[in-house]
């Protein structure tokens, strides 16, 4: 984790299993040792819109992860986003698969969503890209884990994306199930967790 990309006001916090998280009041970074979802990080052309942010913080094999309290306050994580930032690292690879899977299966939608669109400036999307010709266009941003029960966890995946440069491309999931998938706000909002683990109680 480069800590130079942290602000001196971040202060550690330690968790046995789990990587030094930083921050405080309510919210932490971190970053996750998960080499083969930090591939998506690789892409030299999808590049993150400047109003979107960017957390630079992740060496190599790292995936930055954002846990933030239900509220915004507190001193400590919920033991809810210490679950999903351990089953995270303990399912890399599936978490990998559940990402390019989830483009691929909506590729026919964001087709039609952009023909809705005038003046598309952005590169047009193409049904027949496979996994290969999809790793170039996105570029993971960062993890967002949620406070919400579940079990596996909730948490959200948000990426830079070619065909939509300005508002990005997001997932929220539950394991490796897609809950919702849209623009790079939906990983942020934890609501859409909250409202589909309600309902699965």
């Amino acid at each position: 984790m480069r800590l130079d990309k942290l602000s001196p006001k971040d202060k550690p916090y330690k968790i046995d299993g789990l990587p030094t998280l930083y921050g405080g009041k309510g919210a932490w970074f971190t970053a996750l040792p998960m080499p083969l979802t930090s591939t998506f990080q690789h892409s030299l052309v999808a590049l993150p819109h400047p109003g979107r942010g960017n957390a630079e913080f992740a060496e190599p094999g790292e995936v930055p992860a954002i846990l933030e309290n239900d509220d915004g306050t507190g001193d400590v994580p919920s033991s809810n986003m210490i679950a999903a930032a351990r089953w995270l690292i303990d399912n890399d690879a599936e978490v990998e698969q559940a990402i390019i899977t989830t483009i691929r299966s909506s590729l026919d939608e964001l087709i039609n969503i952009q023909k809705g669109i005038d003046g598309v400036t952005d590169e047009v999307v193409n049904e027949t890209w496979e996994e290969a010709q999809l790793r170039p266009r996105v570029r993971l941003l960062h993890i967002t884990l949620p406070d919400v029960v579940g079990n596996p966890p909730y948490f959200g995946v948000e990426l830079a994306c070619n065909w939509d440069a300005e508002n990005g491309y997001g997932i929220m999931l539950h394991g490796t199930d897609v809950v919702k998938w849209g623009a790079g706000d939906v990983p942020n909002l934890p609501w859409i967790a909250l409202r589909h683990a309600e309902g699965r109680s």
